[in-house]
């Protein structure tokens, strides 16, 4: 199994809660494609996907974070986790 992709969303989400939102949107988005090339799709992307969401919002990056939120929730849904999946939804509708 390769752990790169989730060692790469630990470190992105530990960048975020450090502030350094270019740095976490830069890892993150790696760590992403990295599970898109290995077509991995689990909760783990989903909540990679949704902090990649709040930091555009927090970039003032509407559309790009509305899309991010619905992506995620749909991988959400996809692992059977319809709690999530319609707080994504729900914040995709009201984001900024």
């Amino acid at each position: 199994m390769n752990v790169r992709p989730y060692l790469l969303i630990r470190l992105g989400r530990c960048q975020a809660d450090l502030g350094r939102r270019t740095d976490a949107l830069i890892t993150l988005t790696e760590a992403l494609d990295l599970l898109e090339t290995l077509q991995l799709s689990n909760f783990r992307q989903a909540e990679a996907l949704e902090t990649v969401a709040g930091l555009l919002a927090e970039e003032g990056r509407a559309d790009e974070s509305r899309q991010a939120y619905a992506r995620a929730a749909r991988v959400y849904e996809a692992t059977g986790d319809a709690e999530a999946s319609g707080r994504c939804d729900a914040l995709a509708a009201t984001a900024p």
